[in-house]
Formats: structure tokens, C-alpha cells, sequence
């Protein structure tokens, strides 16, 4: 299991217990093991294989207890005994948005809410709102949420299909009876949120299928004509397409999809024939390789026909990660621990954007902090530059919050002292379209905001973003020379893909940043390149693939004033 995937079970349990009414002191000890076991570098498997988990901070041998069973059989007792004295559907309800283990408690006893359709119900029939504390709004939410729950339930963030489904593809690709494996569907499309996954494999023993995919990992393993299907253990859904040795490449890429890119090829150059290798294809029409990230929109499919395919961006483009946090504010490790990670993965800089000041839940820094941190950076980059490493220099920069009125966080001159300001939206999220709009065009207009962070503020299968414009914010980024963050956080991803190609078009450049709060967080960034790639982004669009030289040259040419502490 993944140090994620362990995680969550911990988080779950701590939840179970507040619901329940048990010790809250034990609850609390599963949510720290929690915090502190997604955020760790090392995996919880390796520790347990060596038996060094009760060196960890905050696992004791009662919870390395745990962990061991939990590695060993996917659950562990106390977790299950309390998932078995709780009607099935409560967990559910716990997962709506809004509705913490106290409310859901509140409701389960005194509204003998214990399933979705339940609380669906209790709010359609008014009976939240005569609870104290509750209210007429409140169950407006719970009404909207519940349909939202429902429809995030049959979803999985790529980050997190992938994680499940890897190992699964890595196993079926090293069976000796079965010749080819690849990914198919929205996964090789690298579709930011999947409701299955698919893949395409030539097996030479398909009498004994039902039990390679088993061995695999699979669950629910189910034959049915040219496809077989089954579930990954989180339950989400897998469909695997048989296919023949000489009609691979064509399967490969019907199973890849989507329907509008095989109806739209089919019009234009006739059903394809039976081919091995999926570029025989695209071939067949005269046509290049079509990327399978590129298939969702269909104007990369025109382009191909006139030769107009961009060099897609890889993660070995990346010369800089930018907006990184620290000790400082909200991180877990310090400020050189995360610029010295970020210089052993290859980067060349490394900028570290710490909350502001008005950020106080994620410990944002006052003034006299600031200037802490940017003597901190000015000693790091003279050791790094006395060093026999590699060119490695840290930007002082922010992650400055967008107040309600759209000004940034912080006065001119404690702005001018920073190299660079990722400005951002984190609070009053209730917006309409066009006050959002406004005060993000605002702050893009500020003279100090070099790039626009996270633009809706969405969370994948948990928070829609609030609305805004997105042309007029990306005319106002080209019109102030302001980059536009592709969050990759997995959770965000946020610039959308759909809007890359508008905002490249207009000049803006892309800044693929990781905002990561750990050493292991910087290697998000492959998941922003995955739907980079997928809206045509090219190295040369990227702000962070610019060389150490370029991307210094980039911020002096727009800075209003040369960095001043």
C-alpha cells in the first residue's frame, strides 16, 4: 500500500471514532499518524520491512501494530470493527461536503440519518433546518452536495487511479503469458478525473485470464465478449479489451478513445484496418502520430492533417520549480530541505512562496518574518554559489493572497523586496462570476503580481472553483505580463487544460508549479505536465522551463523595482 493509501484508511478511522463518540484523544493520535505518514519521503513499507515504524514521530507500537496489519491483509480490526457498528451508508454521509463527524453524529441521532438517500431526504423535507446550529442554508448545501457526493463517487483524480492501477499494469506486462499491456481510455488520455480504467493486452493463455488478473491485484474479475472486467480495490471500475498480436495498434486505439476523435477520424479516412502498431493508423490517413492527450479536442486532430502538431512538453523540460512552501509557513520541511531536494532532482532554482500575512490558518508571514526568510535565502544562494555543485540559486518569492477588494497582501515596499509574487485567491470563495473576475483582473493588473495562482480554486472531486471569466482574466495576464500557474497539485490542476491553448495564444506563459508543502510533494509537477500536454503546451510556453539565465532575465525585465532586502 501506498503511504496515500495508508493515509486515508488512518484518516478514516480517526473520523469513525469522533462519530462513534469515542476517546477523542485516540482520534486525534490516527489524524497526526495520518498527516505525518502522507507527508513522509520514505514509504511506511520500506520502514515496516526494516521495523523502524515506532521511529517515526507519533507511532507508537500501537499503531505500528495497526500498520502491520494493515500491510499485510489491507485493513486492520479496529478499523473494521468500527466500520461494522456503523450502518453502511453513514461513512457516505461523513463524505459530503461541509458535514464533519460532529454533524453527521447530530444527524444519525436525532434525524436517524445513516445513508445519502436519507439525508437527501431530511434536507428536500426541511427537517435540517429546524436542528440548532443547522439552518435553511445549510441544508441548501446539503442538498446541492449530497448530488455533487454522487457524482464524485463514481470519479478518481488521475493522480490517484494511476497510483492504484500501476502496479496492477506493471504485473500484467511482466507475465510471461502476456505479451503486450498497455493503458487505454481517459487514463492514457490523462483525463484529470477517470471513472475507469482501461487496458489493452495480447494474452497467449486466456484460459487462465480470471487468475492472471487476480494475481494482478484485480477484484470482481467478470468475462464478457472481446472484454473482461473487474474493479480495483477501491472499487473503481477496470475494463481490459483483448486483442489479437496483429490488430494491437488499432484496438489501442479505439480502447483509447474518445468516441468524438474515432467518429471524427472515421469520417474523414474510413475505418481503419487491423494494424499492430498504433501509429500504422494515423499512418494509413497520411497523417502523424496523433499524442492520445491531444484526442479530447478535436482541433489537434486538424492540425494533424496540415502538419501542425507542437513538441509537446516533457518533464525533463523543467529547469525551475516555483511556488514552494516551507517551515516558514504551512510546509513540513524546512526551507533549505526543500531547495536542496529540489537541486537533487536536477533543477537549477527553486522558488519558495510562503503564505502571507492574512493567511493565519496557514501560519502566513508577518513582515519581520519575511525578512527572515530572505536573509535565510541570501546565506543559502552564497553557499550554494561558493559550492563545487551545479548553478543553484533560491527566488524569494510569495504566495500573496488576493484580498476581497483584489489588492495583494502586503505594502509596495515589502512587495519590491521579493524576486517574484504568486498572487492568490484562498478565501471568500462565494463569489459570482463577475466579482471573481474583477478582483482577479485586480490583482493581475498589480505591477508586483508576476503569476496568477491556482485561478478557480477548484479541488477535484471536492470543490468546484468558483466561476470566473477565463478570457477576460487571460487577456488581463497578457496585457501585464503575468504567467498563469498550472497548479499540480493532483487535487488542482488548475489552470483547467481546456483554457492552456487560449492562454498560449495570447502569449501568456504557463508556470507548471508543484506548491508543494514537502521534499516528496515537488514531484507533482509530473502530474501538471500530464494535462499540460494535454491543452498543447510546448517547452517554449513554459515559464519554468526557461534556463536559470532566462527566467532571472524574464523577472528583472517586469520587476517595477529591483529587489530592495
Amino acid at each position: 500500500m501506498t503511504n496515500k493509501a495508508i493515509a486515508r484508511v488512518f484518516k478514516e478511522t480517526a473520523d469513525l471514532i469522533e462519530l462513534t463518540g469515542g476517546n477523542s484523544f485516540r482520534a486525534r493520535a490516527f489524524s497526526r499518524a495520518a498527516r505525518t505518514i502522507e507527508r513522509m519521503d520514505e514509504t511506511i513499507s520500506s520502514l515496516h520491512a526494516e521495523g523502524a515504524l515506532t521511529d517515526v514521530d507519533g507511532i507508537g507500537e500501537g499503531l505500528a501494530a495497526q500498520i502491520d496489519e494493515l500491510l499485510k491483509t489491507g485493513s486492520f480490526s479496529d478499523h473494521e470493527e468500527l466500520l461494522s457498528s456503523l450502518p453502511p451508508g453513514l461513512p457516505d454521509v461523513m463524505n459530503v461536503k461541509g458535514l464533519g463527524a460532529k454533524k453527521v453524529r447530530r444527524l444519525w441521532q436525532e434525524l436517524d440519518v445513516t445513508s445519502l438517500d436519507e439525508l437527501e431526504h431530511a434536507a428536500k423535507s426541511g427537517q435540517i433546518a429546524s436542528l440548532r446550529g443547522f439552518g435553511k442554508k445549510t441544508q441548501e448545501n446539503i442538498i446541492a452536495n449530497v448530488q455533487q457526493q454522487r457524482a464524485y463517487q463514481k470519479r478518481r483524480r488521475y493522480a490517484d487511479a494511476y497510483t492504484e492501477a500501476a502496479p496492477v499494469l506493471a504485473q500484467l506486462q511482466n507475465h510471461p503469458a502476456i505479451t503486450r499491456a498497455e493503458w487505454a481510455g481517459p487514463m492514457r488520455r490523462k483525463l484529470e478525473t477517470v471513472d475507469r480504467v482501461n487496458f489493452v493486452i495480447v494474452c497467449t493463455e486466456e484460459a487462465a485470464l480470471d487468475q492472471i488478473l487476480l494475481d494482478a491485484g484485480l477484484q470482481n474479475v467478470e468475462a464478457g465478449g472481446e472484454n473482461v472486467t473487474a474493479t480495483l480495490p477501491d472499487g473503481l471500475k477496470v475494463v481490459i479489451h483483448l486483442a489479437g498480436p496483429d490488430s494491437f495498434g488499432t484496438d489501442l486505439w479505439k480502447a483509447t478513445g474518445p468516441d468524438e476523435h474515432i467518429q471524427a477520424y472515421e469520417q474523414s479516412h474510413g475505418a481503419p484496418a487491423p494494424f499492430a502498431e498504433e501509429e500504422e493508423v494515423f499512418a494509413a490517413a497520411h497523417l502523424p502520430a496523433l499524442p492520445p492527450e491531444l484526442r479530447d479536442d478535436p482541433y489537434w486532430l486538424e492540425q494533424a492533417a496540415s502538419n501542425g502538431l507542437p513538441e509537446l512538453i516533457e518533464l525533463a523540460d523543467l529547469r525551475g520549480t516555483l511556488h514552494n512552501h516551507s517551515t516558514y509557513s504551512d510546509g513540513a520541511h524546512s526551507l533549505k530541505e526543500m531547495a536542496d531536494a529540489a537541486r537533487e532532482l536536477g533543477y537549477s532554482y527553486f522558488g519558495i512562496c510562503d503564505h502571507s500575512r492574512s493567511l493565519k490558518v496557514a501560519n502566513g508571514l508577518s513582515i519581520d518574518r519575511v525578512h527572515k526568510q530572505q536573509d535565510e535565502i541570501k546565506n543559502l544562494n552564497t553557499a550554494y554559489a561558493a559550492d563545487e555543485g551545479d548553478a543553484f540559486r533560491i527566488f524569494s518569492g510569495i504566495e500573496s493572497d488576493i484580498l476581497q477588494d483584489g489588492t495583494l497582501d502586503y505594502p509596495e515596499e515589502v512587495l519590491a523586496s521579493f524576486d517574484f509574487v504568486v498572487a492568490s485567491v484562498h478565501t471568500g470563495f462565494g463569489m459570482t462570476e463577475a466579482e471573481a473576475t474583477q478582483r482577479i483582473i485586480t490583482a493581475v493588473s498589480n505591477p508586483f503580481t508576476s503569476i496568477l495562482g491556482h485561478p478557480t480554486g477548484r479541488l477535484l472531486l471536492r470543490r468546484e472553483g468558483y466561476p470566473i471569466d477565463h478570457e477576460a482574466i487571460i487577456e488581463a495576464c497578457a496585457a501585464h505580463n503575468v504567467a498563469i500557474e498550472l497548479n499540480a497539485n493532483p487535487y488542482r490542476l488548475d489552470l483547467d487544460w481546456r483554457w492552456i491553448r487560449h492562454a498560449t495564444e495570447a502569449g501568456v506563459p504557463i508556470a507548471i508549479n508543484p506548491d508543494a508543502h514537502a521534499t516528496n510533494q515537488l514531484e507533482y509537477v509530473r502530474w501538471g505536465v500530464a494535462v499540460a500536454r494535454k491543452g498543447g503546451l510546448t517547452p517554449e510556453q513554459c515559464l519554468n522551463a526557461l534556463t536559470l539565465e532566462e527566467f532571472s532575465t524574464w523577472l528583472q525585465a517586469r520587476q517595477p523595482e529591483v529587489a530592495t532586502h
